[in-house]
């Protein structure tokens, strides 16, 4: 479908935008060096360009000049290590107007693959702001690389991890507010969405044994001011007090394999997810830009969502290689439960022998032995959440 004819470029168009249906997809493949080698017809009449005058040109011939340099650094320094970058882009069209796209950009095989969509999702308007001010800093001379890691720097002021956590809710909230949605076969991506539920679960299992064990954390202090108390008849709850804390210190290590904010299992997990659904969608809506080509009786390249699909399958395959980690670790963890328990026994026997003493022994055994139970409990929960995960990804 033709939007507008094509008209000379004039100064009062420069700051007129093109509007365009919210269910159009722009489509365009380039080589390794940014060379267009395809562009779908809605591509072609949103930019308002012809097809020869887009074949062979490079593709920044779209770009506006109110984008921040930085971005495009960002852009070319994730295409070229191979990692995906969704992100929103002002263009210029060949009449001197403007659009704004989110884009979808990903390797091909040999080239680069970008899928653009109309953006409507709350994060658009936050992100212009970042750009603006990024713009105010390049003319004072920001150079592009500086520009790049103050975008990130900003994402993280505003709550996002890493531009990933950022990229993905952008991609989540603007493929999730499409008004063709019921013409995009989402199967895949309702299974990945089930992964996302359980590792949230196992997440929370993890930070339920991390705040048992916090708790409980205080209880060899406790021991050495009670061995303290006893004198001489305190030295055996001294020691029992430095087993315990030894013990407790490597469990902490073990749990923080699995939570650290920043390398822990399940965060990782995560995040290999999330890059399965990236791909995901963008596989869902090249195909959906597939049909809309043939419904308008063009022919688009056969297999360009081929890459996206084999990243979605490669993600789901480090999901299960991480998640075979998960039950050695459960497994050493609930080694150190034992080892635990057998102090707590040292305790109840020393408690014993000191008779009807009022030493506040009895309470620390009972505070030791609830945090054991519900550790175990824990541990069981995690492991089967784990091997749910394990048994979906390898469906996908």
């Amino acid at each position: 479908m033709q939007l507008t004819a094509k008209i000379s470029p004039h100064l009062s168009l420069v700051n007129e935008e093109i509007e365009y249906p919210a269910e159009h997809i722009l489509t365009s493949a380039t080589d390794l060096r940014g060379i267009i080698r395809y562009t779908s017809p809605v591509f072609r009449d949103v930019a308002q360009f012809t097809a020869d005058d887009l074949a062979g040109a490079a593709h920044k011939i779209v770009r506006h000049p109110d984008m921040p340099r930085g971005v495009f650094y960002l852009i070319w320094d994730r295409l070229k290590a191979g990692l995906p970058i969704c992100t929103y882009i002002k263009n210029r069209a060949a009449d001197g107007r403007y659009y704004w796209v989110f884009a979808m950009m990903t390797q091909m095989r040999d080239g680069y693959l970008s899928v653009q969509i109309k953006p409507t999702a709350d994060l658009f308007a936050a992100t212009r702001e970042i750009y603006n001010d990024l713009l105010f800093e390049e003319t004072g001379g920001l150079p592009p690389e500086s520009s790049a890691r103050r975008l990130c720097a900003s994402l993280k002021e505003r709550g996002f991890r890493n531009f990933d956590t950022y990229m993905n809710t952008a991609l989540d909230a603007e493929f999730g507010r499409r008004p063709d949605s019921s013409g995009i076969d989402t199967a895949t991506l309702d299974s990945i969405n089930d992964l996302s539920g359980l590792i949230e679960r196992a997440e929370t299992l993890v930070e339920n044994i991390s705040k048992v064990f916090g708790q409980v954390r205080g209880e060899p202090v406790n021991l050495r001011i009670l061995a303290g108390r006893l004198e001489e008849a305190g030295d055996v709850i001294g020691t029992i007090s430095k087993n315990y804390e030894t013990m407790a210190a490597d469990m902490c290590h073990l749990v923080e394999r699995l939570n650290d904010s920043e390398a822990g299992v399940l965060i990782r997990m995560r995040d290999a997810i999330d890059r399965g659904r990236c791909a995901a969608q963008i596989a869902a809506l090249v195909q959906r830009s597939m049909s809309q080509a043939n419904e308008a009786g063009h022919a688009i390249p056969p297999g360009q969502a081929t890459m996206p699909n084999d990243a979605c399958r490669t993600a789901m395959t480090e999901v299960i290689a991480l998640g075979q980690t998960v039950p050695d670790t459960c497994r050493q963890l609930r080694r150190r439960i034992n080892g635990l328990d057998l102090v707590k026994l040292l305790c109840r026997v020393e408690s014993g022998r000191m008779g009807d003493v009022d030493n506040g022994m009895n309470g620390i055994i009972t505070r030791l032995e609830e945090a054991h139970q519900s550790t175990d409990r824990h541990l069981s929960e995690l492991i089967a959440t784990v091997s749910q995960i394990n048994s979906r990804s390898k469906v996908l």
